[in-house]
């Protein structure tokens, strides 16, 4: 019988990338998503025998149980995601961030899940000592919004797991790459669409360090938690990426430029108002 996975937040960025890799590898997927941005990375679904799509809020308790109800794992992507959109819808961010996945993750326990799995963020380092690689037990420090809500919901659910539940918290890398439901706003797709339409890129903090993966990572890593008993993965922190793909933001610029446009024109401007800067292990 094919294991029956929720996945919240499932026509995001990330989640529709998610999505299809576990429906390629057999899983019967139900995705809620509240169709904020879009239904891009829905649509594209629809045709799959087992796929099912609740439209709906995961600040919506009737919803949320209706979802979790049957299934066998919870994945939980559903958020105001990043520090801009943190910023700008504050309100929201908190209660969906927060609020949400406490409801989702409440429910998941009581609904008797087998494995719960929570993205968070490799932002939450924020500003780091770049001579040393930040693993799982390096201290977090946060310096947005969005960063301090996926800080707060780890520590929730370990805080609140038991014997009845497995949890696994991933910290993904900055995401990039091509996805049912695009994203322009991460610094590989945005450096690549910039330099593309305008022929000149311009950067700031250039110095600054970020890790990298590609967005089908995720799914890949969902994939081998997800087919390991909790006595193999359980109630463990994973970081996503590869340590190769730690790079300074003028590094992403100058392989845009070499590999596939040479006459970019680069632009090195002001220093950037975001300080985050961290490598990951």
């Amino acid at each position: 019988m094919k294991k029956k996975v929720l996945v919240t937040g499932g026509g995001g960025y990330i989640g529709s990338t998610l999505v299809r890799h576990l429906l390629i590898s057999g899983y019967d997927v139900t995705v809620l998503d509240n169709l904020s941005m879009g239904g891009d990375g829905v649509i594209c679904f629809l045709g799959y025998p087992t796929y099912t799509f609740i439209k709906g809020d995961i600040r919506d308790s009737l919803i949320v149980n209706k979802a979790i109800k049957d299934k066998d794992f919870v994945v939980h992507l559903a958020a105001i995601v990043g520090e801009p959109a943190c910023r700008n819808f504050s309100d929201d961010a908190k209660t969906t961030n927060i609020d949400g996945t406490k409801l989702v993750f409440d429910s998941a326990k009581k609904s008797g899940i087998q494995r719960f799995i929570f993205f968070s963020t490799c932002s939450s380092y924020g500003v780091q000592d770049t001579n040393i690689m930040a693993d799982e037990n390096t201290a977090l420090n946060p310096v947005s919004l969005y960063a301090e809500t996926k800080i707060g919901m780890e520590k929730y659910i370990i805080e609140n797991s038991n014997n009845d539940i497995s949890y696994i918290i991933m910290r993904p890398s900055t995401v990039h790459g091509p996805s049912p439901r695009m994203r322009f706003d991460l610094i590989v797709n945005h450096f690549v669409k910039d330099a593309v339409i305008n022929k000149k890129l311009e950067i700031f903090g250039g110095n600054l360090w970020r890790p990298l993966m590609w967005v089908g990572e995720a799914g890949r890593a969902v994939e081998k938690v997800l087919s390991y008993d909790s006595g193999v993965v359980n109630n463990q922190i994973f970081n996503l990426g590869n340590t190769v793909n730690n790079v300074r933001k003028s590094k992403i610029a100058d392989i845009i430029k070499t590999k596939f446009l040479p006459d970019l024109k680069i632009i090195h401007g002001n220093e950037e108002q975001d300080l985050r800067s961290y490598r990951v292990d």
